[in-house]
């Protein structure tokens, strides 16, 4: 009896559990290829997970690509848009402008472009466990975006692809 009691004891320690899916992604950002995206309305390209699915709807709308992981509870996007810069904004006013638009609690400035993050808003209030990463870059009379949308959950998974966004160059 004792020695049953023992090996359940050893048994259950050495036991591997099952890891959490955010675990799991993690692992898997770390591990898999970059596909290359490019558009061919603006000549941009963009890279993305080569597990995530680039979603049909997106190609509806010129300049536009969205790219989506969704299993279980988790739902990641990535999507590029490209907007005209109508009121001629600087990258400050734009900054501030669409920091407020989007209740963003970091920023940040280069030359050409703003990165924004924060948890993510629908129309009159803030969406529980999501976030969005976004960054705009400036090019004559155009905002080009690319944004990144994850449960926090998912946050140490997501440093990968934000990486990819920091770096993100029009050309």
């Amino acid at each position: 009896m004792f020695v049953f009691i023992a090996l359940m004891a050893v048994v259950s320690v050495y036991q591997k559990e099952e890891k959490p899916l955010p675990q799991k992604l993690e692992q898997a950002m770390r591990l898999t290829r970059m596909n290359e995206y490019h558009d061919d309305d603006y000549g941009y390209v963009v890279r993305y997970p080569s597990f995530f699915e680039q979603t049909s709807d997106s190609l509806m709308d010129r300049g536009c690509c969205r790219f989506s992981f969704w299993q279980d509870s988790i739902l990641i996007e990535q999507s590029v848009f490209v907007e005209q810069n109508t009121e001629g904004l600087s990258i400050d006013e734009a900054m501030k402008s669409y920091a407020s638009d989007l209740h963003a609690t970091k920023q940040r400035k280069g030359d050409d472009y703003f990165i924004l993050s924060g948890v993510l808003f629908n129309d009159t209030s803030h969406i529980p466990g999501r976030h969005y990463y976004m960054k705009f870059v400036q090019h004559r009379k155009l905002w080009f975006v690319q944004s990144l949308v994850y449960p926090d959950e998912c946050e140490g998974a997501m440093r990968r692809i934000k990486k990819e966004i920091d770096g993100w160059e029009i050309w």
